[in-house]
């Protein structure tokens, strides 16, 4: 069994110390919202308690801290739309890895430090250093742009890999993130059914009044968004979430697991539907190539081409369904000749020209929203990269685009030959089903920058680290496995 390190519960005078400091803060802030009539101060008194009580419990065991900075990745975006604008809750997933990094290296022993012996940890600490060095780039003209943009490239990367080698690395740690990015899912696609049957509400709707109707009102037709930043990270999860559980659902479960697999599966389909998102059908295409190939049974790998080879056509070379908007909107995503990919390509060729003398790129943060608000008229920031991957070439060069590529590729390759060698029926379907939803999102992230943006960021950054230590929580499934069958025998013989 691989136990995460066990941290002492806090100290009787810290706790009290805390509780007084709270009440301390809260009667300041009271005594300033009576001398003034600013809303900031009533806002801050109820965030206050909250914020400080969370302080107390992530540094009692830096757990809860991976837990919440997980957590609340669902729902930063969102939350933004419904607070002032002097209110920056996005900082609060760097606040949040900040504390728990911090909660880490006060309760790291030295036994703990073989557990980040992992080559997923070294690589990602390799592209970090490589992404702070190009603090150097003679093309950087701001250091603040490089210090946001950095945050979603790498740094989070190298906070949360460790973290989870640490305090998420059992059995029990493992099911606990499948139930979370799950039933946030669920919760989401809900959500995003209400903004097409009811309506958006005022503050989603301001939201899309001041530029956010640019891209999800087409034809008339609202896509879908959710409590997510935008449509396409709506619909890259959502489908990324559809995929795991279809792969569940053929799982060792019990019929009304399998079924509620389904169910979820066929739920959060629809809300990838409903987004209006093209780039996230290849999350179906190579996460279903994968898990035929994974499965190892070649009955279930020749039905599944069958079945691929049927949806493909269908869309491929029929209309059928054309007169629905998602159908359409999908259907397009097979088109070769689709005008906005066109644009694409021809953006990426203008990249490659710029380029080709900068192997180290533009330098961080020069692209995209940070270029725009830095970097205002420059080529790099009036030039949409449209692609992760097209993101990090312009910002890094063509020398942190191939470093970025062998970490994914290590992690692609190593997961690959550890989940074909995994011996528990339960991890081998769930860690599957996690290969195939990853390798769907870096293919989907061809066309979109999803990879880095939350919520789907830290799912991935999890995965990485689920991915390439398989062997070891394949040891605990099996033993628990083994016990279970053991006890079941006995029983049978007691009877």
């Amino acid at each position: 069994m691989i136990a995460r390190p066990q941290t002492n519960s806090l100290n009787p005078n810290i706790v009290n110390f805390g509780i007084g400091f709270i009440f301390l803060i809260i009667g300041a802030l009271l005594a300033l919202i009576i001398s003034s009539d600013n809303s900031f101060y009533g806002i801050l008194v109820i965030i206050a308690p909250i914020i400080l009580g969370l302080i107390i419990i992530i540094f009692s065991n830096p757990y809860y801290g991976i837990l919440l900075y997980l957590n609340y990745s669902f729902i930063s975006n969102g939350l933004t739309r419904y607070v002032p604008e002097n209110i920056t809750l996005g900082l609060g997933i760097d606040f949040i890895l900040l504390l728990t990094t911090l909660s880490m290296l006060v309760h790291i022993k030295w036994d703990d430090m073989k557990k980040l012996r992992q080559s997923v940890f070294y690589v990602t600490l390799i592209w970090t250093i490589y992404t702070i060095l190009l603090v150097v780039n003679p093309l950087l003209g701001q250091v603040e742009s490089l210090i946001y943009a950095i945050r979603g490239i790498s740094l989070y990367s190298v906070q949360v890999i460790p973290l989870v080698l640490l305090y998420m690395n059992t059995k029990k740690d493992f099911n606990t993130f499948l139930k979370i990015i799950i039933g946030w899912s669920v919760i989401s696609t809900i959500w995003a059914f209400k903004q097409i049957m009811i309506g958006t509400d005022t503050y989603e709707q301001k939201w899309l009044d001041a530029g956010g109707y640019i891209t999800h009102i087409l034809n008339g037709q609202l896509r879908a968004f959710s409590f997510y930043s935008d449509a396409g990270q709506f619909g890259s999860t959502m489908a990324f979430i559809s995929f795991i559980c279809f792969v569940l659902s053929f799982g060792p479960y019990t019929k009304n697991r399998k079924y509620t697999f389904l169910a979820i599966s066929i739920f959060t389909f629809l809300g990838f539907s409903i987004s209006g998102s093209r780039g996230p059908v290849f999350i179906f295409i190579f996460g279903f190539l994968f898990f035929f190939i994974l499965i190892k049974q070649f009955k279930t790998l020749i039905y599944g081409l069958i079945i691929g080879i049927f949806i493909f056509s269908f869309l491929k070379f029929t209309n059928i369904g054309s007169s629905n908007y998602q159908v359409f909107r999908i259907r397009t995503a097979l088109d070769p000749k689709e005008a906005s990919l066109m644009v694409r390509l021809n953006n990426q060729e203008l990249f490659a020209n710029y380029l080709e003398n900068k192997p180290f790129g533009g330098g961080i943060g020069t692209v995209d929203m940070f270029g725009i608000r830095y970097y205002p008229g420059s080529f790099l920031a009036n030039l949409p990269t449209d692609s992760w991957f097209v993101s990090i070439w312009a910002q890094s060069g063509i020398v942190g685009l191939i470093l970025h590529l062998f970490g994914i590729a290590y992690v692609l390759v190593v997961g690959f030959e550890k989940i074909y060698r995994l011996k528990s029926n339960d991890l081998r379907y769930k860690m599957i089903a996690l290969y195939g939803g990853f390798i769907g999102i870096i293919v989907a992230s061809l066309a979109n920058p999803i990879f880095g943006q939350t919520p789907l960021g830290p799912i991935m950054y999890i995965c990485m680290v689920y991915l390439t230590t398989a062997d070891k929580l394949d040891l605990e499934f099996l033993a628990e496995e083994t016990q279970k069958k053991n006890n079941l025998e006995q029983s049978k013989l007691a009877a």
